[in-house]
């Protein structure tokens, strides 16, 4: 939800495609690289965005109590999946839709329009409505009270991280973003992991690739729910991020 490639467009000329998902579906480690290797063209000169926050680098850990960590998402899409780009994906309804007929045909009313763009980009077409945001933040900061008391920092997620970006930086420039999240759910991810922002500065270093925080925009932008922005700010910070790689891009001319 929070980069849309046609926004980032407007200001960085280049096609991209969002092939992130959820903290739980989507986090660093061996399963999403290789969909990820799987979805990619191959095709030299590129831009990859990599999106960075403590969740998506950490494990339950309970996953964490043997030797070998275990990886949940390797049983979820696109993990588990082997095409990519199918269109219907019948792989993906056989293996992963979990909705009845009636939502996956589209008649089933829903309390507000939920569309998947091409790009990749999900549209989430909630009204403005402040009262309802702050409502939903309250209850994910909730959640993610007690989430926090179940996770921890994982070593192997770290590995995968730094394997994703020298690969991709094979391919292109690698930019590390951490998207911007409400000052409520700011204050519980530095309250999770203290040092997060000083770890991945150091990888950027010492991998030689752009790391890029905007949680200065916090303020200017909305949250639906704490950490995923409304489309219209969507559409506003993405085209922030074009603008700023735009800049840093050594080969945009």
């Amino acid at each position: 939800q929070g980069i849309d490639p046609k926004s980032l467009k407007t200001e960085y000329p280049i096609d991209l495609y969002n092939f992130s998902f959820t903290n739980y579906t989507s986090p660093y480690g061996e399963c999403y690289f290789e969909a990820a290797k799987k979805k990619f063209n191959d095709i030299k000169g590129g831009v990859f965005i990599l999106e960075v926050n403590p969740f998506i680098l950490s494990n339950y850990e309970e996953n964490m109590t043997s030797e070998n960590e275990f990886f949940s998402e390797c049983e979820t899409a696109p993990s588990n999946m082997w095409l990519m780009n199918a269109r219907p994906n019948f792989e993906y309804i056989v293996r992963n839709y979990a909705d009845d007929f009636k939502s996956l045909i589209g008649v089933k009313p829903h309390p507000y329009a939920i569309y998947l763009h091409n790009n990749g980009w999900l549209e989430i077409d909630i009204p403005h409505d402040t009262t309802f945001f702050r409502e939903n933040t309250e209850e994910k900061v909730n959640d993610y009270n007690e989430l926090i008391e179940k996770m921890k920092p994982s070593t192997a997620r770290w590995k995968a991280l730094k394997k994703t970006i020298e690969f991709f930086s094979e391919y292109g420039e690698v930019h590390l973003v951490r998207i911007p999240v409400s000052p409520q759910m700011e204050e519980i991810e530095e309250r999770y992991y203290p040092n997060f922002e000083a770890e991945i500065r150091r990888l950027s270093n010492e991998l030689n690739v752009h790391y890029l925080n905007f949680f200065n925009l916090k303020d200017s932008l909305s949250f639906t729910d704490g950490n995923h922005l409304h489309k219209s700010s969507s559409w506003k910070f993405s085209k922030i991020l074009g603008k700023e790689i735009r800049e840093r891009s050594s080969d945009f001319n």
